[in-house]
């Protein structure tokens, strides 16, 4: 037979007394301090994923500018706290630009300003050819910790450093998808 332990509170020497609580835990919680010494128990909502949000792109867009611009990718969402770290992802469609050396640059902005300084997330050089086999797929990632609980503004820019980018040809379907995961 195994010994038992029964108490309603914990110390340790000097510190706060840690008092449990009244009633059995449900599946999958956590105990949870309250900074006071008060312990309860709470769901396990870490590294959940809270929500996802995704827009699609269908129709072709070009461009000629050395300047970032608009993709008309955009997803906004508001994070359930400012713990929340987001998962930004482009992907999809044919992306490519016209001339040889030429090349087409893809980033992330938030809020009109570009997520990192270090953009961008995809560079696409152009070889000799603009056929179809010679295209590639969008394919970008990252993750944004915003620290707020204010809505953000997630869109895609793109722009070409010669001759016209492509960013989606013809009807190909590009996606933008951001998906909040709990702290």
């Amino acid at each position: 037979m195994a010994s038992k332990i029964i108490v309603d509170q914990l110390e340790k020497s000097g510190l706060t007394a840690l008092t449990l609580p009244l009633a059995n835990a449900t599946a999958n919680q956590i105990l949870k301090n309250d900074g006071a010494g008060a312990l309860s128990w709470a769901a396990d909502s870490s590294g959940l994923v809270l929500q996802v949000l995704q827009h699609e792109l269908a129709t072709g867009i070009s461009t000629t500018s050395t300047s970032y611009v608009a993709s008309g990718l955009t997803v906004t969402i508001t994070p359930a706290s400012t713990a929340s770290r987001f998962v930004l992802q482009c992907t999809g469609a044919q992306c490519y630009t016209t001339g040889a050396g030429n090349q087409t640059e893809s980033t992330f902005f938030v809020g009109g300003v570009e997520v990192s300084p270090n953009g961008p997330y995809e560079v696409l050089k152009q070889c000799n050819s603009v056929s179809p086999e010679m295209r590639s797929p969008h394919s970008m990632l990252m993750i944004h910790s915003p620290g707020s609980v204010s809505a953000q503004t997630y869109t895609v820019y793109y722009k070409c450093n010669a001759g016209t980018g492509y960013f989606n040809s013809a009807s190909a379907r590009t996606q933008l998808t951001v998906t909040e995961l709990s702290s």
